[in-house]
């Protein structure tokens, strides 16, 4: 399903992301002060992408799955 490409393409980001700003936290020397506040700000502005997307993949999973029992549902009344 769509959904769980979607899901697996967003994991695999953030890991990615996530070795790249270690890696960056890591090269960081003592002069530059202020770059880690930069980074955090980048880091935070990547996981709330990354959390639209989850959420997006969540809500149309949900629906097609409330469509789906609703319709079971309606067949069980007849």
């Amino acid at each position: 399903m769509w959904v769980f490409r979607v899901i697996s393409a967003a994991y695999g980001l953030f890991g990615v992301v996530a070795g790249a700003i270690q890696n960056r936290v890591e090269k960081v020397a003592a002069s530059d002060a202020g770059e880690g506040v930069v980074s955090a700000a980048i880091a935070v502005l990547i996981f709330a992408f990354l959390g639209v997307i989850l959420w997006v993949a969540f809500k149309a999973t949900m629906g097609t799955a409330t469509t789906t029992i609703n319709a079971q549902v309606a067949r069980l009344g007849q």
